[in-house]
């Protein structure tokens, strides 16, 4: 209102100086004004010359230069009589009545305009008032407080932010020893790991108000509003104080300078990065303000920003091992009704790599699937559905393979889990499956024991024939290749790639790096680093060289065990599915040497499964 007023103000004194000046125009061309019976003497008693006509009013001119005017009640009378006297007659249009009517309706629209402008200035500036506090979350809010208690697999990032919690709590504490507390945190790591979970967790602990924001909101189309709202951020709340400052995605604003342009949102980006770098070197130590940053792409982010003094602690977040699975299970399974027989420890084991976000998925997944059939309580086959919807994709009941291609995908199926059995200290099968599902019509699954924080050459080349073997069980059985292996073929490249250009796992180039990752903590395509003509081929020769010998194994392997394949491949044509159990008894059924020659020669479960005379019909049961 007062921004109203003042403009209003300075708009009444402008159109008051602006009428002053008319009106002095107007006096120094006013001319003498005198009564129609004073014309009328003049014009019988002097020399009148020439008369002007502006509607009612007449302007006279005499001989002698003078000149008066008057108001004539009827003009057609008078314009008559100056005829018959031989004075000339002009006429005009009143031409200071349109000026007065010009100047009415632009002093109206500037009325209007400036108003207008004042209010729109107005809901601006109260817009990015309410920018920071509509951000705000206040611990007795009503907003559900999220603690320590309700993060879970992390415990190492919970002990480095305990101290910060402390700091928010008790900051004399730390005054008193001259210590000073960080003034930004900065979490990064993949995506779904709990940066912004951890961030609210720590708000709940120290009871503090809580700002969020995202790195995108402060980025718009008009250079220098971001960087004003980073100011006004700041500037609230010092008033707050002591609180947080959370912004999610900070690579949105805080990428590197190097390099950029300074032309249209780069410029915004910029200026913005700036007032935050600004503002974050402002703080006294009396200010118990602290800024949590989150992010997955901590490589681009600018020099500046990640300096001490700005983000002095930087805490990765990754995805939890078996332990910190089993402990976030245990947090989410208490929002559910699980049933007794439910081992989370089993549960853990089945999902390697998940993030806290996709095991809140799974949990989630699972109760849907019991709520969808009735149950009452979540059960472990529930987990399973739930995972292979999450891994694998929706079951795709409408499509429709014919038996020809459902016998090369058994084989393909039963190719790799063969193999995955033959080879020593590989991962467990799980489950196998030519149920189509999301892109893929079939899968064997495997689970690592226990999570790995390196792998081998032996596990890597192990892992290259394992994805070989698909492609190699449809040569054997059926002496052609298929296009069912181009998923298995990409894998086994990039794994051969790497080993070749990043791991320094071949004897004729040594430990050499050729390429780097360039995405962060994103999933992305490794960037090949330059390098002659010479050295390429041999990198492409080695990475052939990997793969050309797996394929070898794989049919050397698949060759020996061609009566189990075509056993395994026979009950998956016919069953579909089998899970470890029931795949553990394909492998290890005691036949005899005699019988064993004797099914050899004769028997062929293709033949026979569906009449359920086979030796392995019982695990359709």
């Amino acid at each position: 209102m007062a921004i109203l007023i003042r403009n209003l103000f300075i708009f009444f004194i402008i159109t008051i100086a602006f009428a002053g000046l008319y009106g002095f125009w107007q006096l120094e061309n006013q001319l003498r004004q005198v009564t129609y019976s004073e014309f009328r003497y003049c014009m019988d008693n002097h020399d009148l010359v020439a008369t002007t006509f502006k509607g009612n009013k007449v302007i006279a001119e005499h001989a002698a230069g003078d000149k008066y005017s008057t108001i004539v009640p009827n003009p057609e009378k008078l314009i008559s009589e100056l005829q018959d006297r031989n004075i000339q007659i002009n006429f005009e249009k009143d031409r200071s009545e349109l000026i007065f009517q010009a100047i009415t309706i632009i002093y109206i629209l500037l009325l209007l305009v400036t108003i207008v402008i004042s209010l729109s200035k107005k809901k601006k500036i109260e817009e990015e008032n309410k920018f920071a506090s509509d951000k705000l979350i206040l611990p007795d809010s009503g907003h559900k407080v999220v603690t320590f208690d309700d993060v879970a697999g992390i415990p190492e990032a919970l002990e480095e932010l305990q101290e910060i919690v402390n700091f928010l709590k008790e900051p004399g504490q730390f005054e008193k020893i001259g210590a000073v507390s960080p003034k930004g945190v900065l979490l990064q790591g993949p995506p779904g790991t709990g940066k912004t979970l951890l961030a609210r967790a720590i708000a709940g602990e120290a009871k503090v108000p809580f700002y969020s924001f995202s790195g995108s909101d402060f980025v718009e189309m008009f250079v220098g509003v971001g960087a004003s709202r980073v100011r006004d951020i700041f500037k609230e709340a010092k008033t707050n104080a002591p609180c947080i400052i959370f912004i999610d995605e900070i690579d949105a604003v805080g990428g590197s300078r190097a390099g950029s342009s300074s032309a249209g949102g780069q410029d915004e980006r910029s200026q913005t990065l700036n007032a935050l770098l600004v503002e974050m070197d402002g703080f006294s130590t009396s200010d118990t303000i602290v800024v949590i940053a989150a992010t997955n792409r901590p490589d681009i982010l600018d020099s500046a920003l990640r300096r001490p003094g700005r983000f002095d602690r930087q805490v990765n977040i990754l995805a939890p091992d078996l332990k910190g699975r089993r402990k976030i299970l245990q947090v989410h399974g208490q929002k559910v009704a699980l049933s007794p027989s439910v081992d989370i420890n089993e549960i853990a084991h089945m999902v390697p790599g998940f993030t806290g976000a996709e095991l809140a998925n799974l949990v989630n997944e699972a109760a849907l699937m019991a709520a969808r059939v009735g149950k009452e309580t979540v059960h472990l086959v529930d987990f399973e559905l739930a995972r292979d919807r999450i891994l694998m994709g929706v079951e795709r009941k409408g499509v429709i393979l014919s038996e020809y291609d459902r016998k090369v995908l058994s084989f393909h199926e039963a190719g790799h889990a063969i193999i995955a059995k033959s080879i020593p200290n590989a991962d467990p099968v799980l489950k196998i499956t030519i149920v189509p599902r999301g892109r893929l019509l079939g899968q064997t699954q495997q689970v690592s024991l226990n999570d790995r924080s390196s792998q081998s050459v032996e596990f890597l080349k192990g892992r290259l024939v394992i994805l070989m073997g698909g492609r190699a069980a449809e040569e054997l059985a059926f002496q052609h290749k298929t296009s069912g292996a181009q998923n298995d073929i990409v894998k086994a490249t990039e794994i051969a790639t790497s080993m070749i250009c990043k791991w320094g796992m071949s004897d004729v180039i040594g430990p050499q790096a050729m390429t780097i990752d360039d995405s962060g903590f994103l999933d992305g395509a490794s960037q090949r680093l330059e390098m002659s003509d010479e050295t390429s081929l041999i990198v492409d020769k080695e990475i052939r060289k990997l793969l050309n010998n797996a394929y070898a194994e794989a049919l050397k392997i698949l060759g020996r065990e061609y009566y189990l394949l075509k056993q395994l491949a026979a009950i998956l044509l016919e069953v579909e599915t089998l899970d470890d159990e029931e795949f553990e008894i394909v492998m290890n059924y005691p036949f005899t040497d005699k019988i064993a020659a004797g099914i050899k020669a004769t028997h062929n479960c293709l033949d026979c499964v569906a009449s359920g005379t086979c030796i392995h019909s019982k695990l359709k049961k």
